[in-house]
């Protein structure tokens, strides 16, 4: 037990004086199975440190509020992929002279200068075990998390082409299962003349007595979850966080970080990065709502809101 308080105290001194770095390869090795995907798979006990969404995350010039360590970077190659496909050009037949008198011209709408590069991470595949939630009383109807992450991610993609904000669709698979070391790497590699940053799009899961139970009702809400003393992190994820509660109406949950055995996508990505916990799927009435194509356009809304915000404004 006191070994325990001890350990405890070293986090909280840590997370409140110490300088985080992501670990390379060859300080830390880990199985992908000893660490959490996600926040539904955070133990009771695990220390977790939570941040007010109200709170102001102030990164000082020449601060890259982002630390790695050096060897991370060292013998990985790019990958070639196509960017997005450019918007189609306009049919030939079409007259682009002078307007006509009688018609008001038409206002030149500014074209979006793209900012970052935006890598779009729906979690989890149709073959992950669990990630479901249970049967609903018409003994048919189930949430799947797979297709609730993919549907966000397709309507973000969307509005993000509208706008011409630079994306990247890490996963678009969906008969696949976590597939977390590649998702990371796909990311990592990405050739890019602008910044990345990764978002993680995800639903949430409480503890309950089975797989086929439902969770606790007052169990509920939207949480952001950063790498852990990332200050970049931590405002990106403030950002998000505002949005989808201001777009939601959902419980704030704020923004989290885990001291030790961080997520593996936001541990091994080798740029900003965040992970959104939309609503928990386990919770009955939550779930419904989740389900309801309002509410994920809400969802979806907010993500573009936020970077929307970010390509404004920079990190």
């Amino acid at each position: 037990m006191f070994k325990k308080i001890l350990e405890a105290l070293k986090l909280l001194f840590g997370s409140l004086f110490g300088r985080g770095r992501k670990p390379s390869e060859q300080v830390e090795i880990e199985a992908l199975t000893n660490a959490p995907q996600d926040a539904a798979e955070v133990k009771q006990d695990t220390i977790v440190i939570v941040t007010p969404v109200t709170d102001t995350v102030v990164i000082p010039p020449g601060d890259t509020g982002e630390e790695f360590d050096a060897d991370l970077f060292d013998g990985e190659e790019d990958i070639e992929e196509p960017l997005p496909a450019p918007e189609p050009e306009p049919p030939a037949d079409i007259d682009e002279g002078e307007p006509d008198e009688d018609e008001p011209a038409e206002e030149t709408v500014p074209k979006h200068e793209a900012r970052y590069l935006w890598c779009l991470d729906n979690g989890h595949g149709k073959q992950t075990a669990g990630k479901r939630s249970p049967v609903f009383d018409d003994g048919e109807t189930q949430f799947f998390e797979y297709e609730f992450n993919r549907d966000i991610v397709a309507r973000i993609i969307v509005k993000l082409e509208e706008i011409g904000v630079q994306f990247f669709n890490v996963v678009p698979q969906v008969d696949i299962d976590n597939f977390l070391k590649g998702r990371v790497e796909r990311a990592n590699n990405k050739k890019s003349d602008l910044p990345k940053i990764f978002v993680s799009v995800h639903a949430n899961a409480a503890p309950a007595a089975s797989s086929s139970s439902w969770a606790a009702d007052n169990i509920k809400g939207i949480e952001t979850w950063h790498y852990h003393q990332s200050k970049k992190g931590k405002k990106l994820a403030g950002i998000f966080q505002k949005h989808l509660i201001e777009k939601t109406g959902f419980q704030n949950r704020h923004v989290k970080s885990k001291p030790n055995k961080q997520f593996y996508v936001l541990r091994k990505t080798k740029m900003v990065s965040v992970l959104t916990e939309n609503g928990f799927y386990n919770n009955k009435k939550e779930a419904a709502e989740l389900m309801k194509d309002e509410i994920r356009q809400q969802i979806a809304d907010a993500h573009v809101a936020a970077i929307l915000e970010i390509e404004a404004n920079g990190i």
